[in-house]
């Protein structure tokens, strides 16, 4: 069934379970959405799973603008969201940009453009070591994270994709990335790539699977990918009517804990405190009239995650 369809069947789906909503102006605690909210949409924001875990709620930046986020990575103390701009329904590409949040009020710090060919710039990643990289379906771009946001127009790395590499989603790592493949129907796959290695690359060379250090098997539907401090690693799972937090183990391939959460997740990250961080697409101008509405960034207390699967 392709994407749109399956969209529109969640959409009749949820409206039938009667999924019941939250208010824009949430108060009360843990559950005041800060930052700027859409002009369009319904007066309220949908109810999701494990509500009740999120100790932050921040509005999605850009979304009058059409800007649908997609990839996430906690940065030296800001939330740094990659994101492209369309407001048409079943429109998954258009120009590609990097915002910067404050997690305390949700309000953004800045922003950067990311050069053709991105066009859907589906996942962010840091190594720890001043670079920051934006994956495309089909390229990878390296830019200095120090003078990204200052500079008029930032200078980028790019390299292309090998043709067994899709950059679907990217983790971030301690002098390391992770690019991984987006699968609807069957298993995906997941790559890791020194530093080191990424250093070495000459402008414009392609990036081949060959150079990952790494690959493992991840399931369907992964939007979003995070390490933790234990080596395990966290996917994010979801269409626009569902979510699903799975925690893998890399070298069995095993699932460890499994947790509903809001449909149309997409990037996640661990923060220093080892919680996540993830953003959520669901109700972003070009899915506006598609349930749930819940175009947040969220971070998530992993102990007090409830309702595992």
């Amino acid at each position: 069934m392709p994407r749109w369809s399956r969209r529109l069947l969640a959409l009749a789906t949820i409206g039938a379970c009667g999924i019941s909503p939250i208010s824009r102006d949430i108060h009360g605690g843990d559950h005041a959405v800060l930052g700027t909210g859409p002009s369009y949409g319904p007066a309220t924001v949908s109810a999701v799973p494990n509500l009740a875990a999120m100790s932050t709620l921040l509005w999605v930046p850009g979304l009058d603008d059409g800007w649908n986020p997609q990839g996430l990575a906690v940065v030296e103390g800001s939330l740094l969201i990659s994101a492209y701009q369309s407001d048409r329904f079943g429109a998954n590409r258009g120009p590609c940009r990097v915002f910067r949040v404050d997690p305390g009020n949700g309000r953004e710090t800045g922003h950067f453009d990311v050069p053709p060919p991105c066009g859907h710039a589906g996942g962010l990643a840091y190594d720890g070591g001043g670079k920051l990289y934006i994956t495309d379906t089909h390229t990878l771009f390296e830019v200095d994270l120090k003078n990204a946001f200052t500079d008029p127009v930032p200078a980028f790395r790019i390299f292309p994709l090998g043709p067994e590499l899709r950059g679907a989603l990217a983790a971030s790592g301690r002098g390391e990335i992770w690019i991984g493949n987006y699968e609807e129907d069957r298993p995906g796959k997941i790559f890791k790539f020194d530093r080191g290695v990424l250093d070495r690359l000459p402008n414009r060379a392609v990036l081949s699977e060959g150079s990952a250090s790494v690959a493992a098997i991840i399931p369907s539907y992964v939007q979003g990918a995070a390490v933790a401090a234990s080596g395990k690693l966290w996917v994010s799972r979801s269409e626009i009517g569902w979510g699903v937090l799975e925690e893998l183990d890399l070298a069995s391939g095993r699932v460890g804990r499994r947790y509903p959460v809001p449909g149309g997740i997409e990037g996640i990250s661990f923060d220093g405190g080892g919680q996540i961080w993830a953003a959520s697409e669901a109700g972003a101008r070009h899915n506006r009239l598609v349930s749930p509405f819940f175009p947040v960034i969220f971070r998530l207390n992993i102990d007090r995650l409830a309702l595992p699967y």
